[in-house]
């Protein structure tokens, strides 16, 4: 697993998977709680037991999210829905059955007995259905998951918390060089991000390839990659009031490394903010953004693609992913970033800067303009509301760096809140507020170019740009910051559904799920492998009892109450096993007695009698009913060691693509029971080389002898337990559509030859604009040298004096 120059050591994924499960269980234990509640509810109404109750399935695809209509916030597993199509999460029906619901509609209240009718019509219902209690995930999916964790918690060693830096003071930044990083820095790194506390890594563009990142280097590099014909013109923000103005990125470029005026007089300030290139949404990456994923330090946390301790990238790979970047800001010096947090963790690198003066006939009609208009440019609560500590303000030097930082400490946000309801309209002005009025003090530093800035969720932080700058920024999830994260989601549902901050809701319920899934898969193979190690209930216990102890009422709207259990119940009592359709029949039953903890010479002939037409190398086995050892000249004695799944060695890529079935299908295995067993070990390696071949079938070379070929495969595992309906069913589509003669497949090719002609068309057509564009970029570029040409003669107001007053800027305010 490597990927953006990383990989993860097999003992540091022991110890970040240790990490994960010691701050994601007790959350995990917390939702299946709720969800626990709400189906004992649904049970109740239904006038059945828990363990009779049957939820319907979602019917969501494997990359579909569902959300609450009221409220915006996903659903990861549980949720309600009416036949009309209106959704509710699950803290919305709580919240409305106690009258706390926000947007809350007369007339719509749930009923005595806890069900919830469909709401209004004019909130999105139908005023008619009931909400039926509903699922995404297999029956009981979370409760297994959770029983594994615990028995984990266990067997496996105590988390070992970052220790506290002895040289450790608040009112300082920790900071060190990129080059300098050794694996003990990661732990300095631990212990104060532990804390909240921001992280400045300097410079880390040293540890790159060179890459240049001008300005009109990267549109040139965009350029190459996007193709369309609208693809240069951005939606850049306008410093001076905040507007948004259409602009050629082209033109955008040059003016951030040229000085330029309004119209009107003042210095253009203009903005690209979270801005990424059409082509990263596409799949393509531009060799920039690679750069910049391959230059980031401490890349357990940031790499968005596998980064170990990034919650982010837990999630299975079909799922649709959240947007976490990279984004890009650009900007012409003297703007601002304006004061607001992130809802996740947050690493900025500062890619360029480049300093820009104003020629003296500009700046003169800057400062006219100026001094009639007034400086409004002052928008920072910070830069010019609050008086920093004198260490750090003498360390200020607006010439030096590139961009001025305040970084505000989470529990700092409701005396900022006050601050600007009390103060917001003096913010245009420069009269100095003292820390001790405000009674709050901010992390202040310069960025300079190469430094990358970590900001944890939730730090409220400003920025103002010294030059004009290229910043660089990724978000990620830490383990750290999974509480906050939590309660900012939790914020964020009180916010319109139309909000712009909407767009940065996320499903943390869905991903600490899946992290959870993948550390106890991880940690459960250590275990089988090593054997019982020491007790990790006792920091469990005090996980537990830390959330306990704070008014999680007040920050998270439940995830965590004052009555819930320091120690949490076994997972039999946290939710019964939902039936899942069966008779109670016993697995030995079903399967003919072949699930057995004994190994005979029969089992091998049975095994090779199933699978008669598959790979040989069940030849190779040799079963000693005495002793029960395997020989495989295939495994090696370091391999032992690597790729153990479900208690057998299978190796790392067969481990990897089970796994992967497991996360996408997860009832592909809910009919088996797989034992540290000779025979088990066999079948999987054939499940495995079967998998594969399967996933890498070219459908061109597919014939009818190979579909028939796939279906005996198919059956011969099925036979075993194993449901693989997922795999029939594309065999099937292909059978029908390659060999088939299915009406709308004929429609299709008739369509597809059509596109085909056209796209010839339009390859020639952009051929043609693109000469156009390329003859218009010159005409462009010979005019704006002579425009140049006429300044330099004329002076650079005889544009403005032709299509003006003739005495135009010569007296103030005429």
């Amino acid at each position: 697993m490597q990927q953006g120059g990383y990989t993860c050591s097999e003992p540091d994924k022991i110890k970040h998977s240790k990490q994960i499960l010691h701050k994601v269980l007790p959350f995990a234990t917390k939702l299946n709680q709720d969800q626990l509640m709400e189906k004992e509810i649904e049970a109740k109404v239904k006038g059945v037991s828990v363990s009779e109750l049957h939820l319907q399935d979602a019917h969501c695809e494997v990359d579909d999210d569902i959300f609450c209509d009221n409220c915006g916030a996903y659903s990861f597993d549980f949720y309600r829905s009416c036949a009309c199509g209106y959704d509710l999460c699950l803290l919305c029906c709580r919240e409305l059955r106690d009258g706390q619901l926000k947007r809350m509609t007369i007339g719509w209240k749930a009923r005595i007995d806890g069900s919830i009718p469909c709401p209004p019509k004019d909130i999105g219902g139908c005023n008619d259905g009931t909400l039926d209690l509903k699922r995404i995930l297999s029956v009981n999916w979370i409760v297994n998951l959770l029983e594994k964790a615990q028995r984990v918690y266990e067997f496996n060693n105590s988390y070992d918390s970052p220790q506290t830096c002895m040289e450790s003071d608040a009112s300082y930044l920790y900071s060190l060089s990129a080059k300098d990083i050794q694996p003990q820095h990661m732990e300095h790194f631990k212990s104060h991000w532990s804390k909240g506390e921001p992280i400045i890594v300097n410079d880390v563009l040293s540890t790159s390839s060179g890459l240049s990142w001008e300005p009109m280097v990267l549109w040139r590099a965009f350029r190459d990659i996007t193709k369309s014909g609208n693809a240069y013109e951005v939606e850049a923000i306008h410093c001076l009031d905040w507007s948004e103005v259409t602009v050629d990125l082209s033109k955008f470029c040059r003016g951030y490394s040229e000085a330029q005026c309004t119209k009107q007089g003042l210095p253009l300030i203009l903005k690209l903010e979270d801005w990424k290139p059409s082509c990263l949404s596409q799949g393509e990456w531009p060799r920039h953004f690679v750069e910049f994923i391959n230059c980031l330090p401490f890349k357990d946390y940031t790499n968005p693609h596998n980064g170990y301790l990034n919650v982010a990238v837990k999630l299975p790979d079909l799922s649709s992913k959240p947007d976490m970047g990279p984004k890009m800001d650009m900007a012409y010096g003297d703007s601002v970033t304006k004061l607001h947090y992130e809802k996740s963790d947050t690493v900025n690198v500062l890619t360029h800067t480049k300093s820009c003066v104003l020629t003296s006939t500009k700046l003169n009609k800057t400062k006219i303009v100026k001094e009639k208009h007034g400086d409004q440019q002052e928008t920072l609560v910070c830069n010019t509301g609050l008086q920093r500590n004198e260490s750090q303000q003498n360390a200020v030097d607006p010439m030096d760096g590139g961009a001025l930082w305040d970084i505000f400490q989470r529990q700092d946000v409701a005396k900022l809140e006050e601050y600007l309801r009390n103060h917001s309209a003096e913010f245009r002005h420069t009269d100095c507020l003292s820390v001790e009025q405000v009674g709050i003090e901010p992390w202040t530093f310069k960025q300079k170019l190469g430094d990358a800035v970590f900001i944890p969720a939730g730090c409220p932080y400003q920025v103002r740009n010294l030059k004009s700058c290229t910043k660089v920024e990724l978000n990620f999830i830490s383990p750290e910051s999974l509480g906050e994260c939590i309660r900012l989601q939790t914020e964020l549902r009180m916010l319109p559904n139309n909000h712009i901050a909407k767009q940065q809701k996320l499903n943390i319920g869905k991903m600490m799920i899946y992290a959870l899934d993948h550390v106890v898969s991880e940690l459960s193979g250590f275990i089988d492998s090593n054997g019982p190690t020491d007790d990790l209930q006792d920091q469990f216990a005090k996980e537990l009892e830390i959330l306990n102890g704070m008014n999680m009422n007040n920050h998270t709207n439940g995830w965590i109450s004052d009555s819930d259990s320091v120690i949490p119940p076994s997972v039999h009592q946290l939710a019964p096993i939902e039936d899942s359709g069966g008779d109670g029949m016993d697995i030995n039953d079903y399967t003919d007695g072949w699930v057995c903890d004994s190994e005979s010479e029969e089992n091998s002939r049975y095994i090779r009698c199933v699978f008669p037409s598959l790979r040989p190398s069940l030849n190779h086995i040799v079963v000693h009913q005495s002793a029960a050892t395997i020989e495989d000249p295939g495994t090696t004695e370091e391999e032992e060691s690597v790729g153990l799944w479900q208690g057998n060695v299978i190796g790392q890529p067969g481990k990897k693509i089970l796994q992967a079935v497991m996360h996408h299908y997860p009832e592909t295995f809910q009919g088996v029971k797989i034992r540290s067993k000779p025979h088990w070990l066999s079948i999987l390696k054939e499940l495995h080389v079967f998998i594969k071949s399967f996933l890498e079938t070219s459908v061109d070379a597919l014939s009818e002898d190979h579909i028939t070929s796939l279906e005996e495969d198919l059956s011969d595992f099925e036979s075993f337990g194993f449901d693989l309906s997922w795999a029939r069913k594309r065999v099937n589509i292909v059978k029908d559509l390659k060999f088939g003669n299915d009406p709308l497949r004929l429609e299709l090719v008739v369509l597809e030859q059509s596109v085909a002609f056209l796209h010839k068309e339009l390859v020639e057509a952009n051929a043609r604009l693109e000469k156009a564009r390329l003859d218009y970029d010159r005409a462009t570029y010979a005019r704006n040298k002579k425009v140049d040409e006429m300044a330099h003669k004329f002076g650079a107001e005889y544009e403005d004096v032709l299509n003006g007053n003739l005495g135009f800027g010569m007296l103030p305010g005429y």
